[in-house]
C-alpha cells in the first residue's frame, strides 16, 4: 500500500469551506465508515479535512 505524504488536491479547496461545513463533511465520512464502507478515497478525504481543521486549531 502506498501512503501520501502530502494533501491531496482537494485539500487546497477545503480552505475555501467552512469548519463547520469540513465537520459536517468529517462526521458524514465516519458514519459511512461504520457501516463498512472503507474506500481509500474516503479516508483520504477524512485525513485532509482533519488535517484542514487542526490547521484551522479546530480538531
Amino acid at each position: 500500500m502506498r501512503f501520501r505524504t502530502s494533501p491531496s488536491p482537494a485539500a487546497a479547496k477545503m480552505q475555501n469551506r467552512t469548519s463547520d461545513d469540513l465537520r459536517n463533511e468529517y462526521r458524514l465520512i465516519s458514519r459511512e465508515r461504520d457501516m463498512g464502507a472503507n474506500s481509500v478515497g474516503a479516508i483520504a478525504d477524512q485525513n485532509d479535512i482533519a488535517r484542514e481543521l487542526e490547521r484551522r486549531g479546530e480538531f
